[in-house]
């Protein structure tokens, strides 16, 4: 892999078969088709996958309403894990969610994804809070993280 070769796009229903295949190594519950395809509908939705040559490593989905961005979901391909690439998506999920008016920056974690914990305060962001009990598959409680934009 070549940084040079790699790109960020918006989501296309095309890709869903490897986003698909992406979400279900990524997760104990992962979102279903269904889930993915209303992404592409939300006005205030955005839908990007990070590719090289067409084959699909990651993606992100992130909402921006009123001043705050949310980020819903973000996964690398395993094999392609602790490269910088959730990092790329997350940032450019950042600098476009400013240029759409967003503030503010929030997400949930699971307690216990460490990895995904470091790779967000690598970007600056702090905890929050704790939502007890939010993953409703495992029990496993979240933790509430957030970051400024201005």
């Amino acid at each position: 892999m070549r940084i040079e070769d790699i790109r960020i796009r918006r989501a296309r229903s095309s890709d869903l078969p490897q986003i698909l295949a992406i979400e279900k190594e990524s997760f104990p519950t992962p979102w279903s088709k269904e889930a993915f395809l209303k992404e592409f509908e939300k006005k205030n939705g955005v839908f990007l996958v990070i590719e090289e040559a067409s084959e699909i490593l990651g993606y992100i989905c992130f909402w921006v309403i009123a001043d705050e961005m949310h980020l819903a979901n973000l996964a690398v391909r395993r094999d392609y894990r602790q490269k910088g690439l959730g990092k790329k998506l997350l940032e450019v999920a950042l600098e476009t969610a400013k240029r759409y008016g967003a503030k503010r920056a929030l997400l949930e974690v699971r307690e216990r994804n460490l990895a995904a914990i470091r790779l967000y305060q690598s970007l600056g962001f702090k905890f929050e809070g704790r939502r007890p009990r939010y993953y409703s598959d495992t029990g496993e409680d979240a933790l509430l993280m957030g970051l400024s934009l201005t």
